[in-house]
């Protein structure tokens, strides 16, 4: 719905519990109902698209582009992102002004404090997109609710990109820093907020979002069709561990969204580089370690687990080599391309929006919905 306040427009964009037909919810796993949510999402495309021609309007009169509410992995995964918005960062303490334009987002519905915020900014003469959801998709442990969220975000630039293309400009996204001349094309563009340096043609409303819906579909079923057994094996391997680490690659992750604080805690969270090939293993390593991945194998990491048997499951989009079947190793393709943007823009020299937070959330928690149906852990039955 939208709602009206004087001079400024305040978007909701509310995901509703999705409908699983004769075989309920209950018969759903978690890959499954997050793919039944993204495809019924295609009905908030036109809400999208009318907050973002308005929001591309305050751009271009000179407002910035801000992102704030209690999903945290919502505002990491919006900033400084393959694929995103150059243009966007996070609100934190800066006080919001005519024209700006703020991205607000929280796990499930709004409360008291949220709404008094919102009406302060509104005051300030700032432009509200928010995001939240109905209790529904927060079901059993497992969040839906705060993926789509981000869905919901990466349609939304969508839309604005278009949006901006047809008021003759068009916003800076930025390319991988693991791709060739990635870090060098983002430096030359720092700062900048429309491109000086290339013309595209106008793209009609609805294009761009339901692109991005298109190919997260394409993403999820191939998993769906191929991987699903090696995540039964994963699962299995998690269960019976007495210890885990997730070594996480990505923005969403990892304390931000695999820690959410409505889910037990399944695993312990550690960060690592996207592009350095190292020993990641501790003194005394788990006996099962989560690897979600970016583009390029851990190939040091990978023949030291296999060298030492610890079980270990990983992800990225190279395939480590060798890569035949190990007794204790593994790999689960997570089906984005390389470039992590995958959608294209006629004329435009990268693809833009990205896939691996999504996806890499969708192999996470189906992973971990199958290992701990009850969203309790060895480490949970154990205190």
């Amino acid at each position: 719905m939208i709602v009206q306040t004087g001079n400024v427009l305040l978007f909701f964009v509310i995901l509703l519990q999705p409908e699983f037909g004769a075989r309920g919810a209950a018969a759903e796993d978690y890959i499954g109902r997050l793919q039944s949510t993204i495809i019924q999402s295609r009905a908030s495309v036109p809400a999208l698209t009318q907050s973002a021609e308005r929001a591309a309007g305050e751009f271009l009169s000179g407002g910035n582009l801000w992102v704030a509410g209690r999903q945290p992995d919502f505002i990491t995964e919006a900033c400084q992102r393959a694929g995103g918005l150059m243009a966007m960062a996070p609100l934190a303490q800066h006080v919001p002004a005519n024209h700006d334009v703020i991205l607000y987002t929280v796990p499930g519905s709004f409360d008291v404090n949220d709404r008094k915020i919102l009406e302060e900014w509104r005051g300030k003469g700032a432009m509200v997109i928010t995001f939240s959801s109905s209790a529904g998709l927060f079901q059993n442990n497992f969040p839906i609710d705060t993926v789509m969220n981000v869905v919901e975000l990466w349609k939304w630039t969508a839309e604005f990109v278009a949006a901006c293309t047809r008021k003759g400009k068009m916003p800076v996204l930025y390319q991988s820093y693991g791709l060739p001349g990635g870090r060098e094309r983002d430096g030359k563009y720092q700062g900048k907020r429309f491109h000086d340096d290339l013309s595209i043609q106008p793209i009609a409303a609805g294009i761009l979002a339901n692109e991005y819906i298109d190919q997260l579909q394409h993403m999820l079923a191939r998993i769906q069709e191929t991987e699903i057994p090696r995540m039964d094996r994963a699962a299995g391997w998690w269960r019976k561990a007495k210890s885990a680490t997730a070594l996480v690659t990505g923005h969403m992750f990892p304390a931000q969204h695999g820690q959410d604080p409505r889910t037990s805690h399944l695993c312990t969270f550690v960060r690592v580089s996207a592009w350095e090939d190292k020993s990641l293993l501790e003194a005394n390593p788990p006996e099962f370690v989560l690897f979600l991945g970016y583009q390029f194998a851990p190939q040091k990491f990978l023949d030291e687990t296999k060298a030492k048997g610890i079980k270990l499951v990983y992800t990225d989009v190279q395939l480590g080599q060798p890569a035949e079947p190990s007794e204790n190793i593994v790999y689960i393709t997570p089906a984005w391309p390389l470039t992590d943007g995958c959608v294209t823009v006629p004329g435009y020299d990268i693809p833009i929006l990205p896939a691996s937070g999504v996806v890499q959330a969708a192999i996470y928690w189906t992973i971990a919905s199958k290992a701990f149906p009850d969203g309790r852990s060895i480490m949970d039955h154990e205190k």
